[in-house]
């Protein structure tokens, strides 16, 4: 069973990590705001949550490049439940979700090609089979995929992956399964 694995950029990594950097900067805010107003028994967590939320912040502004950071889901998983042990519950929950959600869209984006048809990586996955598939083509960096339904879908393919991929053999493959069905 032939399998094509194509790496299509996330566009949407940018502004994740944008969002991201200004929830770090209002949970850090945040936690200050919670060490100066709380009692010395209580303040030793506020400064451990200030901290877990400086060190990616710093990251993020240190670095030229804006790299995801490796932790940066974990810290909003830690730092909702130290704002739970605060009493401010809806912002743990709101943090939670976004943490989750960060897992999702930090994932790399795959189209995968194989046998059965096309499966493309959205939220939830679909599956177009070959039956229901007119033409797919790997032409100028560009994943082209005609549906029967009348759909297009063009997909730039990511630069880091055009190096090692064989859009030849990969055509010939798409066009053996639309001829076979």
């Amino acid at each position: 069973m032939k399998t094509f694995a194509i790496e299509i950029p996330n566009e949407r990594l940018k502004t994740y990590q944008k969002v991201a950097f200004i929830i770090l900067t209002l949970n850090f805010l945040g936690f200050g705001y919670v060490f100066l107003r709380t009692i010395v028994n209580e303040s030793f967590i506020a400064v451990a949550a200030l901290i877990l939320n400086a060190v990616p912040w710093l990251y993020f502004l240190l670095n030229k490049k804006h790299i995801k950071s490796p932790v940066i889901e974990f810290v909003f998983i830690l730092s909702s439940f130290i704002w739970v042990y605060f009493g401010n519950i809806w912002m743990g929950i709101m943090l939670l979700l976004f943490a989750v959600m960060s897992f999702f869209t930090n994932k790399k984006t795959i189209v995968t090609v194989n046998d059965e048809g096309v499966i493309y990586p959205s939220f939830p996955v679909k599956k177009y089979l070959w039956s229901h598939i007119t033409h797919v083509m790997c032409k100028d960096d560009i994943l082209t995929i005609d549906l029967k339904d009348n759909k297009l879908l063009q997909l730039n393919i990511d630069k880091r992956f055009v190096a090692d991929f064989d859009a030849s053999e990969f055509n010939n493959f798409c066009n053996l399964k639309k001829d076979f069905n």
